[in-house]
């Protein structure tokens, strides 16, 4: 039995360890083989560094994911705060997505006192792209709780640069849920929340009814 009530037939190697990125492990767990490696491979680890730590701005962040970060970006001959910024310039187009697949795309689901929710976060450094679309975006969630087998939706626009999340509040439940967790004051479609930069570490310890 693991974590969350999964089970296996048998017992499996499992590697788990309190840093921000699975790429971090990974670093680890290659060494020295690593400088074997193709730039490509690099990259992608310095990538998944910086877009799961959001350039170490979040509070998941440890000192030895900055240090990894660090060393590939100086392998690679790369300026972190250059290679983050367009890092997530890319990351921040969502012009391609639906309004379904945009609540989905970084979203899983908690039960917060018997309530089923589907906590959802997007990332950005422009976060009036997103929430030009909030009414669009509020009128897709009760379709896609549904779909999932959830009561509600919650999203949460991270703003990387400002180091901020808004959370848009499509009905009393989560204008409730979002007063009671963060000690706010809700009076319309969104509340701001500094400091909130974390799923893992912030919004999901925090909620509550």
């Amino acid at each position: 039995m693991l974590v969350g009530g999964l089970k296996t037939r048998t017992p499996i190697d499992i590697t788990i360890r309190p840093l921000a990125c699975t790429a971090t492990i990974l670093h680890d767990l290659i060494g020295a083989d690593l400088a074997r490696a193709p730039r490509g491979i690099k990259g992608a680890m310095l990538s998944c560094i910086l877009s799961d730590t959001l350039e170490f701005r979040s509070p998941t962040t440890t000192p030895h994911d900055r240090a990894v970060a660090e060393k590939l970006a100086a392998d690679l001959g790369l300026s972190i705060p250059d290679f983050a910024a367009e890092l997530f310039a890319a990351k921040s187009d969502v012009s391609a997505f639906s309004d379904a697949e945009l609540l989905r795309m970084d979203s899983k689901e908690y039960t917060i006192d018997g309530t089923e929710l589907r906590i959802s976060v997007l990332e950005t450094t422009a976060p009036k792209v997103v929430l030009d679309r909030k009414a669009s975006l509020m009128a897709a969630m009760p379709a896609v709780a549904t779909e999932d087998g959830a009561e509600h939706v919650m999203l949460f626009v991270i703003d990387i640069l400002r180091e901020e999340a808004t959370l848009l509040v499509p009905n009393d439940l989560v204008k409730r849920i979002a007063e009671a967790s963060f000690g706010c004051t809700v009076t319309g479609d969104t509340v701001v929340l500094p400091g909130i930069m974390s799923r893992k570490k912030q919004i999901i310890p925090a909620l509550k009814l």
